[in-house]
């Protein structure tokens, strides 16, 4: 039925994104800042009704029929093309032994009866930092900071559009904002558990790992319910860098919870956790110092329990503004870190993914961009009282020639 597995993705067919401006979209990774993949909003349709929107419907029917769609899969495409893990390779093997039952319900006018048995629901922009490639969007801190709205929300306190779903729900990826810290998230999980279908659902989380537990909400005593749990850990780099990319941090905090996380992973089997460190500018020259300390302190269960999240945007981060002479230190520190994996037994996949890096590093630049991360990044450490070339001195003599040539900017 499926006519190219390298476009097919299952998540039209199971799952609903909710943002936390109240826009749905087909998946998180498909959200743009210009909407234009937005196939619905809560305050004129519901998620029901989105998931057989017009768009949707077609879009299921193309990747049954193996048409690309880059106006929704661009990026996991452009992940896939530079040797990277996706969402869509990641949801097709979770849901790859109920595939062709779910299929099976698939009309001829690409209709699906709405049973979402996958939710990403952004409850709301709730978030106790400011990372530098995040926004308003996806952050109350963000928002005080630019003067703007002070907290989004989905959908109106008191309801909720999924009460529809709760007898469906197989999977739950909660992001932010800040998941730990959003009464929602906490209030879902209850509904869940007292539905008695807690045993039969999986929980996925991207979190900043500032916070266990929260006003005396006791995590494993609702995580234990259920039948697994996985923590994504957006942890970038160690020190005063992670202070800067994740504003907000205090570095010692995170240790002293990546130590109490990983004692109590070690109690409970059906919970794991892997770290998910956004690649950018700001952390992909000491990436491999950060890998290697998480694993030398014994922050990390296993070597290779990392997953990259390479930024695309905002493009002003993006990896290819650095230029040739950087590129090729950081190609020097990956090929030594890669003697290092070898040497602790890694398996492949995390191998692959430093070697895929080291190429990826080499796209070309784009100047524009460039001219935007200069002022991005000089108005937010005036704002911030920080300092780029301090923090990162690595950096120092490219930063100071490109201020120094902002007219043609041919560093890159």
């Amino acid at each position: 039925m499926i006519k190219d597995d390298k476009v097919f993705c299952i998540l039209p067919f199971v799952h609903t994104h909710l943002n936390t401006d109240g826009g749905i979209y087909p998946c998180c990774v498909g959200w743009t800042t210009d909407n234009r993949t937005r196939v619905g909003k809560l305050s004129e349709v519901t998620l029901e009704e989105a998931f057989n929107s017009k768009e949707m419907k077609q879009l299921r029917l193309d990747l049954v029929n193996g048409v690309k769609r880059p106006k929704f899969c661009d990026a996991c495409y452009t992940r896939e093309n530079a040797g990277f893990p996706s969402a869509r390779i990641g949801n097709n093997k979770d849901f790859k032994n109920t595939q062709d039952d779910i299929l099976s319900n698939l009309q001829e006018d690409g209709y699906m009866e709405p049973n979402i048995k996958s939710w990403d629901i952004r409850y709301s922009n709730l978030c106790n930092l400011k990372c530098r490639s995040c926004g308003d969007l996806y952050s109350t801190k963000w928002a005080a900071e630019n003067g703007t709205h002070t907290e989004l929300k989905a959908f109106p306190e008191g309801t909720d559009p999924l009460e529809n779903q709760y007898d469906n729900v197989e999977k739950i990826y909660f992001a932010g904002g800040e998941p730990l810290i959003m009464p929602e998230h906490f209030e879902t999980l209850t509904k869940i558990i007292k539905s008695g279908r807690a045993s039969k659902v999986s929980l996925v989380y991207n979190s900043n790992m500032t916070k266990l537990n929260y006003n005396k909400h006791n995590l494993l005593e609702y995580w234990k319910e259920f039948k697994t749990v996985t923590i994504g850990m957006s942890i970038d780099a160690i020190g005063e860098r992670a202070e800067y990319i994740r504003n907000g941090v205090k570095w010692k905090t995170i240790e002293n919870n990546l130590k109490l996380f990983s004692e109590f992973v070690e109690e409970h089997n059906h919970i794991s956790f892997y770290y998910s460190p956004t690649i950018s500018i700001m952390s992909v020259y000491t990436l491999t110092d950060t890998h290697k300390y998480l694993y030398d302190k014994g922050y990390m269960k296993n070597i290779h329990d990392v997953l990259f999240n390479i930024l695309i945007y905002p493009e002003h981060l993006q990896l290819s503004l650095l230029p040739p002479n950087i590129k090729k230190e950081i190609e020097t520190k990956i090929e030594s870190h890669k003697v290092w994996l070898k040497e602790n037994n890694a398996n492949d996949e995390i191998i692959n993914q430093f070697e895929n890096l080291k190429e990826f590093v080499n796209k070309d630049c784009n100047n524009t961009s460039l001219y935007n991360f200069i002022h991005f990044t000089k108005n937010l450490d005036a704002k911030r009282t920080e300092n780029f070339s301090e923090t990162f001195p690595e950096y120092k003599a490219w930063w100071e020639n490109i201020n120094s040539n902002l007219i043609d900017l041919k560093a890159c």
